[in-house]
């Protein structure tokens, strides 16, 4: 039952591993990766993360100032450390994801400033209300197993926006929810708001309920913020999700295979920073490699490059076993047409085909903006995408041969009961339009915008999420609240 809960939220298991790579170009790449290191070196603009790393073993470059080299043995030696695959923890335990290495999840895209309103088909700034119903879309939505804050609160003051964003979401769902901290502080105030959830700070380090989010500014660089803020996480024992977005032709070669070796050396030095606090915080290795239109100097997204290189990363992150987080549904339309929907499914198949553990963008639109009609339209698109991906059985119930014996010549298979006890084998959407095209023309037919903007307002009225209970609804409040206060009195 692909995305049903049980004792742990269900992906889908991959029926096949499609290798957009030999195992030996990705041998190329990670060795490519190593010599980057060794020689270029990355730069840590952090005076907490370079000492660290130096008493590490990373050594100094000769000539560039706040620049790490590390030598091979230094980077072999965190690779054996990395912790194999990982369980991302939810407010409901019974939304827990378990990586495998077998099984798919998607999420939602996250940091949009716009918002494309529903009655007017405008793009307008995004709220606080929209992160509140944004979140219980996709905690009603089946294919969207985790949730990232799929847009920026613009209505609320930057001092308490963490603040009030974690708790927007802590509110509207009980699946697991990505971390979203600028500054140590902010991870302080995270942990301290899932500790009302969990019961505890203790408890909370066994079942880390947030995780934090460590972005290197390609080329090879990492800025204070993102450097203290995977420390200060690491120390809570929160998961890092470490995210390299290089650009090819713009802040990386343009070349898919220097991308690649980039991206990847990127984040082993991110590996290695967040090893230096604790070597058994599980990574999640997070490639964001896109493309420049050398035209214009737009980063364009929904390219077939860029749905190969996802793929690619998927087998470059699965040699160190780690969560692969790729893209999956993106687009560079600028409407809902033809173009959205293939970009889309592109984007996300071949990835999802090479057995990626998480794909992202449930819900972007365009424009640096979200849409809820694209998050209702993005769950079906993924419910086809990990179908393709699951494959079929071959045995001796699905090849049917008593089946087809006993209806023989000229039979039909309707009134069998093997029909129904496998009628799942052929998924019918509930939205995509499979009508008769004659009931089509009689009862009208309409936009697929149309009909999800539709599903998505009945699924806001219907949908009713798990609440907090008493207590841990009085200690988050009484948190926020005190962190408004602090906050934007030193502001």
């Amino acid at each position: 039952a692909t995305g049903q809960r049980g004792s742990d939220m269900q992906g889908v298991k991959s029926g096949y591993k499609l290798k957009v790579l030999t195992d030996d170009q990705v041998d190329a790449i990670h060795e490519a990766s190593l010599k980057i290191l060794e020689k270029t070196g990355v730069r840590f603009d952090s005076e907490k993360a370079y000492a660290r790393l130096l008493k590490a073993g990373a050594v100094k470059h000769p000539t560039r100032a706040n620049v790490l080299t590390f030598p091979r043995s230094m980077v072999e030696d965190a690779i054996k450390k990395i912790p194999h695959f990982a369980k991302s923890y939810a407010r409901d335990p019974k939304n827990d994801m378990v990586f495998d290495g077998e099984t798919m999840f998607a999420h939602s895209l996250g940091g949009n400033p716009l918002m494309r309103d529903m009655d007017t088909g405008e793009h307008r700034m995004s709220t606080l209300k929209d992160v509140q119903d944004a979140t219980k879309l996709m905690d009603a939505l089946p294919m969207c197993h985790s949730i990232s804050n799929l847009v920026v609160a613009t209505d609320v003051p930057p001092e308490v926006l963490p603040v009030k964003t974690m708790e927007a979401m802590m509110r509207n769902t009980t699946k697991c929810v990505s971390g979203y901290a600028l500054n140590e502080e902010s991870v302080d105030l995270m942990a301290k708001m899932w500790s009302c959830v969990s019961g505890g700070m203790e408890e909370l380090r066994k079942r880390p309920m947030f995780n934090v989010y460590g972005s290197p500014s390609s080329p090879l660089t990492w800025d204070k913020h993102a450097s203290e803020v995977m420390i200060r996480g690491a120390e809570y024992g929160a998961p890092v999700d470490l995210v390299p977005c290089p650009i090819c032709g713009g802040t990386a070669p343009v070349t898919l295979a220097g991308g690649l070796a980039q991206q990847n050396a990127e984040m082993l030095s991110g590996v290695m920073l967040v090893q230096t606090v604790d070597p058994k915080i599980p990574n999640q290795y997070s490639g964001r490699l896109s493309m420049m239109d050398l035209r214009t100097g737009k980063n364009i997204w929904g390219v077939p490059e860029m749905a190969l290189a996802s793929a690619a990363t998927v087998q470059i992150a699965h040699r160190y076993n780690m969560v692969a987080d790729v893209y999956g549904v993106t687009t560079d339309g600028n409407q809902f047409d033809m173009q959205m929907g293939v970009e889309r499914a592109l984007g996300a198949l071949l990835p999802a085909a090479a057995g990626a553990d998480n794909l992202s963008g449930i819900g972007g639109a365009w424009d640096n903006a979200a849409s809820y009609e694209m998050l209702v339209i993005d769950n079906e698109i993924f419910a086809n995408v990990f179908k393709t991906a699951e494959g079929f059985k071959v045995d001796d119930e699905h090849l049917a041969l008593d089946i087809i014996d006993k209806v023989g010549p000229m039979g039909n298979f309707l009134a069998q009961m093997h029909t129904m006890r496998n009628i799942k084998e052929i998924r019918i959407s509930p939205l995509f339009d499979k009508r008769n095209p004659d009931k089509a023309k009689a009862d009208g037919i309409r936009p697929i915008q149309d009909v999800a903007r539709d599903m998505a307002k009945k699924m806001l009225k219907e949908h009713q999420v798990t609440p907090l209970d008493k207590d841990q609804d009085r200690q988050l409040t009484a948190v926020v609240k005190d962190a408004e206060k602090t906050l934007i009195r030193r502001s």
